[in-house]
């Protein structure tokens, strides 16, 4: 078993390189207590609506079918959505499955804000142990970072939800539409909806692309600049969110490169797994479960899912750990705005005291 410290990236203010990413994974890999956390409740909210459905099945099949037959009349997955429920039986329980989806879509509007607020929860844990880089109770520290930061999280969760929406209308709004379709294009405006005078259907699906990929490439840097934003906030230990997310704005213009190498590398790894390994391996099992519907291929397609969610946990550790490491070396503490996270003095994992001319004063 390999020493603790050891998996653990103490190079603070080094300059960013392109393996920074792995260190990153490597540090939230080994922070087993944090992801296992936010992994269980996740689960434990996730658990609620499939309850939910598997009681309503129970009482409402019982033993009346076949299990072989029953499970795959009622099996659908992303390749055979068609298979997903077969008419007789939606016809012989139209009335529950209405009640049944009317309670699953209310209930699990709820359980997303929870789970949405976890988030923004564990967004100030992430950066508190980042920062921080306990040795012991870290949970304890992600617990403290978490409420200490929560109200910050909160309000740059908000303005990134308002940036979104801003990215949305600039490309599917008028300005797409007035500027590359009417002005580029020169699309007349009653045909905006449908494209019918453009010559070539190819044009078409070109334009669509294009429009496609730059709402990913918008939506990627915008929660990226989301990620800075509130790696800055804890960083500088400040409270105004506009303004750190003015200054993260223009961080990210001046370093594009050493912002955004780090996180993209990181999607690439999460996308690879999660798409490329997983994704072929849940086909898999699903193929497999159609030909034979056993107890074992499902609890293996859910496993599945769940590694899915527990990759997800890690890398977004990752994320924080390497936008706190990429902001240690861009924003350069001044006399205005100290380092808050340099000359502390307290037990490993235990409380800190920032020291200052006065003394000290607790942080805690």
């Amino acid at each position: 078993m390999p020493n603790y410290d050891e998996n653990i990236d103490h190079d603070n203010h080094s300059r960013p390189d392109w393996r920074l990413f792995l260190r990153g994974f490597k540090a939230a890999f080994f922070r087993t207590k944090l992801w296992v956390c936010t992994w269980l409740v996740l689960l434990l909210l996730s658990l609620v609506p499939a309850f939910q459905t598997a009681s309503f099945f129970q009482n409402t099949v019982g033993s009346r079918y076949p299990s072989a037959e029953l499970a795959q009349d009622l099996h659908s997955s992303m390749g055979a959505p068609s298979m997903g429920l077969g008419a007789v039986f939606r016809q012989d329980h139209a009335e529950g499955l209405a009640q049944l989806d009317s309670s699953v879509a209310s209930g699990g509007a709820v359980l997303a804000l929870i789970a949405f607020l976890f988030g923004v929860f564990a967004a100030g844990g992430w950066l508190q142990v980042t920062f921080e880089q306990p040795e012991r109770q870290t949970l304890r520290r992600f617990g403290f970072g978490g409420a200490r930061y929560f109200g910050r999280m909160l309000r740059v969760a908000i303005l990134t939800l308002v940036a979104l929406a801003l990215v949305n209308w600039l490309l599917y709004g008028d300005p797409w539409k007035r500027l590359v379709l009417g002005g580029i294009m020169e699309i007349p405006e009653r045909d905006w909806g449908r494209l019918e005078t453009l010559e070539s259907e190819r044009t078409v699906v070109q334009l669509g692309w294009i429009q496609d990929g730059l709402a990913a490439i918008g939506f990627v840097k915008v929660m990226a600049w989301a990620i800075y934003t509130r790696t800055r906030l804890v960083l500088r230990d400040s409270r105004s969110v506009l303004i750190a997310a003015l200054a993260t704005w223009w961080t990210m213009v001046k370093h594009p490169v050493q912002t955004m190498r780090p996180l993209a590398l990181l999607l690439l790894l999460e996308a690879v797994f999660v798409i490329g390994v997983l994704g072929w391996w849940h086909g898999r099992l699903e193929a497999g479960f159609e030909v034979e519907p056993t107890y074992w291929r499902l609890a293996a397609i859910g496993g599945v899912g769940q590694l899915a969610i527990i990759w997800r946990q890690i890398t977004r550790g990752a994320y924080y750990h390497c936008a706190g490491r990429v902001s240690q070396a861009l924003v350069v503490p001044t006399d205005a705005h100290p380092d808050p996270w340099s000359g502390t003095i307290g037990g490993p994992g235990g409380p800190q005291y920032p020291i200052n001319d006065d003394g000290y004063h607790v942080s805690v």
